[in-house]
């Protein structure tokens, strides 16, 4: 939790301006009991370095849940994915894959990298809403189970 009382710190990792966007105005819409605080990195390189507290991001929390797209430049999602799960002071911090790939072999990969879900990105605000309000289960149940 972040230092923000009650607030779960949700960290997204995507390179298109517009998909971070749309998320953040779900998050917004959906109007939830629960508080969420968003930092958002645009490639894996920003991603790792935020996550291991590097440089500038030397006092950012550790997220409760990360949102992880695949196709990123300069380290995709799987490398983020891969990277984290070999961290041992990363790897328990819950994964969803945002991605727009609905290729099972993209799922399979992900699943075997043990993140913890994968959902299709949406391409309307409504059906974005409800990916958030399954988002937001995941985060409360992975932060309330710690």
């Amino acid at each position: 939790m972040t230092e923000e009382k009650g607030k779960i710190n949700v960290f997204m990792v995507d390179d298109n301006p517009d998909d971070i966007e749309l998320t953040l105005e779900a998050f917004r819409e959906t109007q939830s009991e629960y508080g969420f605080s968003f930092d958002v990195a645009q490639d894996g390189i920003e991603a790792m370095d935020y996550l291991r507290k590097n440089g500038d991001f030397a006092s950012r929390p550790t997220p409760d849940i990360i949102l992880l797209d695949l196709n990123m430049p300069r380290m995709n999602g799987f490398e983020v994915l891969a990277e984290l799960k070999k961290d041992p002071e990363l790897k328990n911090i819950p994964v969803v894959i945002l991605s727009i790939s609905q290729n099972p072999d993209d799922m399979k990969r992900v699943n075997e990298l043990n993140a913890n879900s994968y959902i299709v990105k949406p391409m309307n605000m409504e059906d974005y809403i409800i990916v958030v309000k399954k988002l937001e289960m995941v985060a409360t149940s992975c932060f309330f189970s710690k």
